[in-house]
């Protein structure tokens, strides 16, 4: 199958519904979980999702070979597109928490099930936490500049996984980026390393 001229999201859509036609359920988190909550404010080229009812990898092989996709260490690729699938290992948690529910996505020609939006935020932070990964930082922000989140839902979380001080910094950035109406990826990475230089 050719897939030169499928969006990611589209070809997300495709994998998600014939794996549950071949019974096995996904989650799509990451990157592209990401991109969708941001609205494309941040782009990827990679699709993550997570196998929840833990099928075996023959039957993961066997169902993505049907759509012309085969397994490169540990992700699944294409000739036809540069666009690479990972199934991370379940089960389905964030930090610490197993997640339970779950929503979907609508896009052009369907859904496809996806983390929540707090739960996408919740990842991102955590990403921060264990690997201080700053654009995780940023990502999160975005997500909650495009979304009616009440950033102190995220308080006992950012004070579980991350100590005192994460839920104060996210607070102050997220004030900042509101107050300066920012809108594209580039404007939260200056501000989030404008806020890190400021604490040295």
């Amino acid at each position: 199958m050719d897939y030169s001229r499928t969006p990611i999201i589209e070809l997300a859509r495709v994998i998600a519904e014939h794996l549950q036609n071949q019974g096995i359920e996904v989650v799509l988190v990451g990157g592209l979980a990401v991109e969708i909550y941001t609205e494309n404010l941040y782009l990827t080229k990679d699709i993550d999702m997570v196998n929840t009812n833990y099928k075996s990898p023959r039957e993961l092989n066997g169902a993505m070979a049907e759509l012309g996709f085969y397994k490169k260490g540990r992700i699944y690729v294409n000739a036809t597109t540069d666009i690479t699938v990972e199934f991370p290992a379940g089960p389905l948690s964030v930090g610490d928490d197993l997640i339970t529910t779950i929503t979907a996505a609508k896009v052009t020609a369907g859904e496809i099930p996806i983390l929540q939006a707090i739960d996408v935020i919740r990842d991102r932070l955590a990403a921060y936490i264990h690997w201080r990964d700053r654009q995780s930082l940023v990502q999160a922000l975005a997500i909650l500049l495009k979304h009616p989140i009440k950033i102190a839902s995220l308080k006992p979380f950012c004070d579980r996984e991350g100590g005192i001080t994460l839920y104060p910094m996210l607070n102050t950035l997220y004030k900042k980026a509101m107050l300066q109406k920012l809108t594209c990826m580039e404007g939260l990475e200056l501000l989030v390393a404008d806020y890190f230089m400021s604490v040295l």
